[in-house]
């Protein structure tokens, strides 16, 4: 199967108007751990993706539904990232 993966960060471009720099699961982001994702997980969730672990602390627009949205600190570096698609990943648990 193949997954839509996307970047974002805390700002308000990436986040809407009430961003506030708090994820779903109540926590702060953290690149390189957190991850927003399909509604159908739990918060919490564990996933490699492309071989990295993350933790499943936010989730995606209602329209990204079934999307992962990688976090980064900075704007600049979640366009870098852009679109991207993989095969590589895994639920944990």
């Amino acid at each position: 199967m193949t997954n839509v993966l996307t970047a974002y960060c805390a700002c308000v471009l990436c986040c809407g108007p009430n961003a506030k720099g708090i994820t779903a699961s109540g926590l702060r982001p953290v690149q390189g751990v957190t991850v927003a994702g399909p509604r159908a997980l739990p918060l919490g969730t564990k996933v490699a993706i492309n071989g990295h672990q993350y933790i499943l602390q936010d989730r995606t627009a209602r329209r990204f539904d079934g999307r992962w949205d990688i976090y980064f600190t900075n704007h600049a570096d979640a366009l870098r990232f852009g679109k991207q698609y993989t095969t590589n990943l895994t639920i944990i648990k």
